[in-house]
């Protein structure tokens, strides 16, 4: 007999992580690598700059149900595709940008393009192609994000910005997504095992539950309709606007690290602790999902959120490298498991029936609060001079999701599958 290959599914779930790191690199990971180098190039204020990274997450927002919609419809080959050549058009606007309208443009393409290759997209996807370890291969799929900091931290602050300059690292971000994230999207993604003529986990159907008598796995779950009108939806809901907010501390703790004085290698440092250990976090918590709650590992990852950004406003001039590095590495354990915990809050209490749209709405409310974050604190921080204040109330708005969080109870109209 033939020796069965590799399960597919793991393949998607590789086109998925490195769609992850290409989206996150290039986009919110690298936003503030350039705040400095046009700061001082075209003479913007850091309100104006950290704008865009509002108007990004906005358009993020507006893209995402429908894009999640699209996929249902359409598929993700052709939905990945289309999102990619809308971001690599945005970076290549942003390599020639002079204006300010410019800039905003720029990032609303790309904000589009990666509402249709981020987290709703490859997070349905990967759902679709596994069951039994859901938790974990989300998880690796989540790696990407941190992966992404590993890879593009230093390559963007040692290399790109420093030997091409801001124009010409925008024309790299384009290559990367009009090139890499196309073909794998066209090449390499299926939407669904039943597009390969296979099923979910590379199992047979009398091992899976969901799989009808004519062996093709049906889709369970509520309706978007049914979803919305419970208040399991809402809890979620407004427990990820509040959570993402610590967005406003990711993209503006490189400025306040160097305000304070700190040389520039504790500070690039300090960002790959985060991307390391951000990546740890989505596998640890993707594998801890498939073990207890997932309403649990939400919980944990807001308290290490909360821990990391005290410890932040504890840092000043004089504090050791170790603090730092330590902030840095609850930082990004809590950004890893809260990644993982937003997907599985929403497969597990809603299913996969409607979850592109469902999970699309959920992630604009992630995007409202990651994009009036950045801004908020790009105010404070310009009729201050100090970023304290802004953190201090990025911090109360992440407590106040941890009571949301222990209130989420599954709905009583859906019994997911044992």
């Amino acid at each position: 007999m033939k020796k069965p290959g590799i399960f597919y599914g793991y393949w998607v779930l590789a086109a998925c992580f490195l769609l992850n790191v290409i989206s996150a690199g290039c986009g919110p990971i690298s936003f503030s690598f350039f705040v400095t180098s046009l700061e001082k190039a075209l003479d913007w204020s850091r309100t104006e700059i950290m704008t865009a990274f509002t108007v990004y997450f906005i358009c993020a927002a507006m893209g995402a149900p429908f894009s999640g919609r699209m996929v249902h419809r359409y598929g993700g080959r052709k939905v990945i595709s289309t999102g990619a050549i809308s971001a690599c058009i945005g970076y290549i606007l942003l390599s020639q940008m002079t204006d300010l309208w410019q800039y905003y443009v720029g990032y609303a393409l790309i904000g589009f393009g990666v509402a249709a290759t981020g987290p709703v997209i490859i997070t349905l996807i990967i759902s679709n192609w596994f069951i039994r370890r859901r938790g974990m291969a989300i998880g690796a799929m989540s790696m990407g994000a941190g992966t992404a900091g590993m890879i593009f931290t230093p390559l963007v602050i040692v290399y790109l910005l420093p030997n091409l300059g801001w124009s010409n690292t925008y024309l790299v971000f384009a290559a990367i997504t009009g090139g890499l994230a196309t073909t794998l999207g066209a090449l390499v993604v299926r939407t669904a095992p039943a597009d390969k003529g296979l099923l979910p986990d590379g199992k047979a159907a009398s091992v899976i539950d969901g799989i009808n008598v004519t062996g093709i796995p049906t889709a369970e779950g509520l309706t978007f309709r049914s979803a919305v009108a419970t208040q399991t939806f809402w809890l979620i809901a407004i427990a990820i606007l509040f959570v993402s907010t610590h967005m406003g501390v990711m993209q503006n703790q490189i400025p306040h690290l160097e305000d304070l004085g700190f040389a520039a290698g504790i500070v690039a440092s300090a960002m790959s602790i985060v991307a390391v250990t951000s990546a740890a976090g989505t596998l640890i918590f993707g594998w801890l999902c498939d073990k207890i709650k997932v309403k649990s590992t939400g919980v944990i990852s807001i308290i290490l959120l909360t821990i990391s950004i005290v410890l932040l406003l504890n840092i000043d001039i004089n504090s050791p490298a170790w603090l730092i590095w330590m902030y840095a590495s609850i930082l990004g354990l809590g950004i890893g498991g809260w990644m993982t915990a937003m997907s599985l809050l929403t497969s597990t209490n809603f299913g996969l029936l409607a979850y592109g749209t469902i999970y699309g709405v959920l992630i604009a409310c992630q995007s409202i609060g990651a994009a009036a974050a950045p801004i908020f604190s790009g105010y404070f921080y310009d009729k201050t001079g100090s970023y304290d204040w802004a953190f201090i109330i990025i911090l109360i708005a992440i407590v106040l999701g941890l009571p949301l969080v222990l209130a989420i109870r599954r709905p009583a109209s859906y019994r997911a599958p044992q």
